[in-house]
């Protein structure tokens, strides 16, 4: 199997999966919602178009010296594959899905891998860094010593691990044979990331709180504890290996940490729901970038065509 045919099944199987869990997470809302204030849920989509945003800023501002020249929407489709593929089960597929688009245009390889190992490390940073900022705040003072070595460990990963020179030598490994220098992304750049990351992972927690809020019983005030236990929760799926999306990891700590408030059963809901709507968002923010990118494909081809024709003229 060719690369290439690797390429077009994996975008296959990721628009697949994007489509049926869309369709699952419709049923989902459409049987489950009496009583509910669907309008409000709105905001909570609202929020995970936001979270989207900022990682595809995020996204941007590591690669951002490393695009392709002429190619400004590269960023973009590569984020979109990336978004897409992480449905599809198996190992980490959203840096492949990434990758890939990358690949095709025409960036070097060991640009790439330095986008990718400064994403992943800048993605894991955040994951830490937003429950070890709101742990006082949700808990109290008493879980100080939980929450100083958390952003610690933050803050240094992020410090750390997308520091120049590990960069160009990870990135490096995967260049031609003999070449031992890789590509890294400037500090600045690292740093737009993270902080983009960062809000990012504190938005995606706000729309599972405002979502919690509207499906149960969940106070609109513990806001800290609500952005908390889902922060809590995405970061175990984004650990944890072959599990889609951190699909079925997520979920399960969400009712094992809002159990004992909600009880099982209205925690197991605001899970299920809030995944739904994430997956609507998703599909829709999805679909509107592949058309976009369908659409100006067309165009360039039709100028293409035109500029050819008025030369033969």
């Amino acid at each position: 199997m060719t690369l290439r045919t690797a390429a077009l099944l994996l975008r296959a199987a990721a628009v697949g999966a994007l489509g049926f869990a869309a369709v699952v997470a419709a049923r989902e809302i459409a049987q489950s919602h009496r009583g509910w204030a669907l309008d409000a849920l709105g905001w909570a989509a609202l929020l995970m178009v936001a979270q989207v945003a900022l990682l595809a800023a995020g996204w941007r501002a590591i690669g951002r010296g490393h695009w392709p020249a002429g190619e400004r929407w590269t960023w973009l489709r590569s984020f979109a594959h990336g978004w897409a593929a992480r449905y599809v089960p198996g190992p980490p597929t959203g840096p492949a899905g990434k990758y890939l688009a990358l690949r095709d245009a025409g960036m070097a390889v060991p640009a790439a891998a330095a986008l990718l190992w400064v994403d992943q490390v800048l993605s894991l940073a955040a994951g830490i860094a937003v429950p070890a900022a709101l742990a006082v705040p949700a808990y109290g003072a008493e879980w100080l010593w939980a929450a100083a070595p958390a952003a610690g460990c933050a803050l240094a990963l992020a410090a750390a691990g997308a520091r120049p020179g590990l960069v160009r030598r990870v990135s490096g490994r995967f260049g031609p044979r003999g070449e031992r220098e890789g590509a890294a992304v400037a500090p600045r750049h690292v740093a737009a990331g993270f902080a983009a990351y960062t809000a990012a992972a504190f938005l995606a927690g706000l729309a599972f709180h405002v979502t919690a809020v509207v499906v149960s019983p969940w106070p609109l005030g513990r806001w800290e504890e609500g952005v908390l236990v889902f922060s809590l929760a995405s970061l175990a799926g984004y650990v944890t290996p072959f599990a889609p999306s951190g699909a079925g990891v997520r979920e399960s700590l969400i009712v094992a940490l809002l159990g004992g408030t909600l009880g099982a059963p209205a925690a197991l809901t605001v899970a299920v729901v809030a995944r739904a709507t994430a997956v609507l968002v998703d599909a829709v923010l999805l679909a509107g970038a592949y058309g976009a990118g369908w659409l100006a494909r067309g165009a360039s081809r039709r100028h293409s065509a035109a500029t050819a024709s008025n030369r033969r003229a």
